[in-house]
């Protein structure tokens, strides 16, 4: 089954849920499509008609409902129900959710679906007060919307201030909290920016960044690492008018300007997930490339993506099994090629790998 959007997950959701409850009662749910879009765009999650038909297309290429997909983005009204596979996963699923919870039936689906992404570790205890939790957060809306997700999370969910991130987006709409509705605060990024900077480094980890700086490579490059609570690289990049830059040489420069330097290059760890870093980074800024100080990286042997070198949960990448953390750099080197960008064929062959079968090995 195919990955699907976060509007089309609450769809499915909402859909599977009514389902279920009508099987209860010993009927057959359908749905007319003209209609059902139109209570997608009133009663949420999509925004317009256009949307919610876009989305019933999107479930139907996924095998969600059975209904012609080109149909659905014509705007064809048309009768359509679950599939066949759907129907039967969910009788096997259709276990009662613990009465203590409180849910109602739209919710005790999305529960069971968290139960299997995890929540079913859970003691029950803490389930009923993650249960309690939401309904407090939702009964709080829209005032609770004026903090952060990070502080409403971890003021009404079980003292985590991580925990509305991490839970399952269905889950989160099922209570009708919305995560894109909390205000967003200004994030903090570490950054040593020259007076006139020669280009923009960005930078995985703090220790290199460090290191950076003490060797003077922050004479002449705009030197960013990510820091603070809650932050990436990808966010910071993709809302730079909420970044303020900190750090001991002061910069008038805001993260827009410094995007707007005529270079720009990465430099993190070489491994699958470092890579994919890279391509979220170059989604906000299209001109990124990948450092030159990868090159020695790769000619060393490296380690193997393992739990013991603290990779064990990494993703694979096509054949990628090994990795090379930045900090092997010596100081010579990285004052010597910071700056620089790798070969841009070798850098579209590390790309392509992160999506291909196994084979002959990438690393190199």
């Amino acid at each position: 089954m195919s990955h699907l959007s976060e509007r089309a997950e609450a769809v499915k959701t909402r859909l599977e849920g009514e389902w279920s409850r009508h099987r209860q009662r010993g009927r057959l749910k359908r749905w007319n499509s003209s209609t059902l879009a139109r209570n997608l765009k009133h009663e949420g999650p999509c925004e317009t008609e256009f949307e919610a038909w876009q989305v019933l297309a999107e479930l139907a290429a996924a095998g969600i409902v059975e209904a012609p997909a080109a149909s659905l983005r014509h705007q064809v009204s048309l009768t359509l129900g679950l599939s066949e596979a759907v129907r039967h996963r969910l009788a096997s699923e259709a276990v009662p959710v613990d009465a203590s919870l409180g849910l109602d039936a739209g919710q005790a689906a999305a529960w069971r679906h968290a139960l299997a992404e995890g929540l079913e570790e859970w003691s029950l205890a803490d389930q009923r007060r993650l249960a309690e939790g939401l309904r407090a957060l939702a009964a709080a809306l829209p005032d609770a919307y004026a903090t952060s997700a990070f502080t409403a999370s971890a003021r009404y969910l079980l003292g985590s201030s991580k925990l509305l991130d991490a839970l399952p987006a269905p889950l989160v709409r099922a209570f009708g909290i919305d995560r894109g509705a909390f205000s967003e605060s200004c994030s903090w990024v570490l950054a040593s920016v020259p007076t006139h900077p020669e280009g923009l480094l960005l930078i995985e980890n703090p220790q290199s960044f460090e290191q950076a700086c003490r060797v003077g490579v922050g004479d002449r490059q705009a030197l960013i690492c990510s820091f603070g609570y809650g932050l990436s690289l990808a966010r910071a990049l993709a809302e730079p008018e909420r970044v303020r830059l900190i750090g001991e040489r002061a910069s008038r420069c805001s993260l827009a300007e410094l995007m707007a330097l005529p270079t720009a290059t990465f430099w993190g760890d070489l491994d699958p997930e470092g890579l994919r870093q890279f391509r979220r980074l170059r989604a906000s800024l299209p001109g990124l490339r990948l450092s030159a100080l990868y090159a020695p990286m790769a000619a060393a042997e490296g380690h193997p993506l393992h739990v013991l070198t603290g990779k064990g949960g990494q993703r694979p990448g096509g054949d990628w099994a090994r990795g090379v953390d930045q900090e092997a750099i010596d100081d010579a080197t990285l004052l010597e090629l910071a700056g620089g960008a790798l070969d841009e064929a070798r850098e579209r062959r590390w790309l392509a790998a992160l999506d291909a079968p196994p084979g002959p090995s990438a690393f190199g």
